[in-house]
C-alpha cells in the first residue's frame, strides 16, 4: 500500500468521533481522529510511534469508519458507499456529515452554517442546505480538493 495514501472518515467514522457510539478502542479512536483527508499514510507513525498503524488502519477500514481518498478514475472501480436503509439513521448521518465536514474545513467560521444544519428537522430542510454546504466547503483549499467525493457521499445519504 502506498505511503502517500490518504483517508477520510465515512459518516460512520464521523458519528464515532461525535458520540463514540461504536465503542472503538482508544488507539483506533485516536487513529480515526488523525485521519483528516490530508495526512498521508506514511506520516501516521509520527503521531503514534509505538502503535501498529497498519493494523489500526485495516481495522478502521474493515469497520467502514474510513475510506481511502481516491481520484475519480479510482472511484469508478471501487464499490460505492451504501447508506443505511433506516431513514432516521440516514438523516442523523447526513446531518452529522454536513456538520463535521463544515467544522473540519471551516472551523469556527462555519458556526452559522452549522446552526442552520442543526435546526433542520427533516430531509427536505436538510436537502435545502446541500448547495450552501457545498459552497462553504469550497471556501478552503482542502475542501475544494475533496468536494466532489464528499458531495457524492452526502448525496447518497440525502437521497
Amino acid at each position: 500500500m502506498s505511503t502517500n495514501q490518504t483517508y477520510v472518515k465515512t459518516p460512520k467514522g464521523i458519528e464515532e468521533m461525535n458520540s463514540r457510539s461504536f465503542g472503538l478502542p482508544p488507539d483506533a479512536w485516536k487513529m480515526l481522529a488523525l485521519l483528516n483527508g490530508r495526512r498521508r499514510r506514511g506520516d501516521l507513525a509520527e503521531f503514534m510511534p509505538d502503535r501498529d498503524c497498519e493494523s489500526l488502519l485495516a481495522t478502521l477500514e474493515a469497520g467502514a469508519f474510513i475510506v481511502p481518498l481516491e481520484s475519480t478514475a479510482e472511484s469508478t472501480r471501487r464499490p460505492r458507499f451504501e447508506p443505511p436503509k433506516d431513514e432516521a439513521e440516514r438523516f442523523d448521518m447526513a446531518k452529522n456529515f454536513m456538520r463535521n465536514s463544515a467544522i473540519a474545513f471551516l472551523g469556527s467560521m462555519g458556526s452559522g452554517f452549522i446552526s442552520q444544519v442543526d435546526n433542520c428537522q427533516n430531509f427536505e430542510e436538510l436537502r435545502q442546505q446541500f448547495q450552501p454546504w457545498r459552497e462553504a466547503i469550497t471556501l478552503s483549499s482542502d475542501g475544494r480538493k475533496q468536494v466532489a467525493e464528499l458531495s457524492m457521499r452526502l448525496a447518497a445519504l440525502l437521497s
